[in-house]
């Protein structure tokens, strides 16, 4: 059976768009990767196992509310990483 969780998509985009316009951030391999993670972990997953699914799950990527709650979430990874690097 596969499936996969959209989220992680949603991170990467939301992530990749805040580290470059916030260069006071590490943006190293080791910090996006520790930062994402942590952010996983905070957010609901948006799985999809069917074609129908995977649909109605890119539709909802795009929604506002879960762009801003990733938003949210990885600016708080951010610093905490920022706090206690590990590179």
């Amino acid at each position: 059976m596969n499936f996969k969780n959209y989220m992680e998509d949603v991170v990467l985009e939301v992530y990749k768009e805040f580290i470059s316009k916030n260069p006071q951030y590490c943006g190293c391999e080791r910090c996006s990767a520790d930062t994402m993670v942590i952010a996983l972990k905070k957010l609901k997953g948006l799985y999809a196992v069917s074609q129908e699914g995977e649909i109605f799950t890119k539709v909802s990527c795009e929604d506002r509310q879960i762009r801003a709650d990733a938003l949210i979430v990885i600016i708080e990874a951010a610093t905490m990483v920022s706090q206690n690097p590990n590179h």
